[in-house]
């Protein structure tokens, strides 16, 4: 809106430094809406058992989509990739750690940390196994459907913006 009314002009950041480097550099302090204006709310000995489960899935994932991305098109693996992602960012929700620290719902969110987390888990071994050619049975296929019709929000998700190998949009768009 701004770039059309031409008081802004929308630049990617690696052009905008290659013009040459700012006058001036503004520090910008840490800083957090959480308690106290810290990160105690998210980071601390009752939560740090959810971040390993995150970090884990993080690092799987990326390496899932790097390895799929340029596979050719396989609408199962597709699906399984897609679904992981979701469970993924739903792991990834920051609600999670505030219940538990603020015992609004400390056993809801404990649970839905564990659910997610090993729905990512299975989600991503069976991708990992159509990946080298292997087929999913009935009851794989039952849980896939499952977890698609429970958490089947971002339906625009694109698990190939992880793979990070690739630069061209198109490429990464199947």
């Amino acid at each position: 809106m701004c770039e059309r009314a031409g008081g802004v002009q929308s630049q990617q950041p690696a052009r905008h430094l290659e013009a040459g480097l700012p006058d001036e550099v503004v520090a910008l302090p840490e800083g957090s809406w959480g308690d106290g204006g810290g990160h105690r709310v998210w980071l601390n000995p009752e939560t740090r058992w959810t971040w390993e489960p995150v970090h884990a899935a993080e690092a799987r994932f990326e390496s899932l989509a790097r390895t799929a991305a340029f596979r050719p098109t396989d609408p199962l693996l597709d699906r399984l990739l897609t679904q992981a992602g979701r469970e993924m960012l739903l792991l990834e929700s920051s609600d999670w750690q505030f219940l538990i620290t603020t015992f609004a719902a400390r056993d809801y969110a404990s649970l839905r940390v564990s659910e997610h987390a090993e729905a990512f888990e299975r989600l991503a071994a069976l991708a990992e196994r159509r990946l080298v050619g292997g087929a999913l049975g009935e009851t794989d296929e039952h849980f896939l459907s499952a977890c698609e019709r429970r958490d089947d929000l971002f339906p625009d998700f694109a698990w190939r913006f992880y793979a990070g190998a690739a630069t061209d949009p198109v490429a990464l768009a199947g």
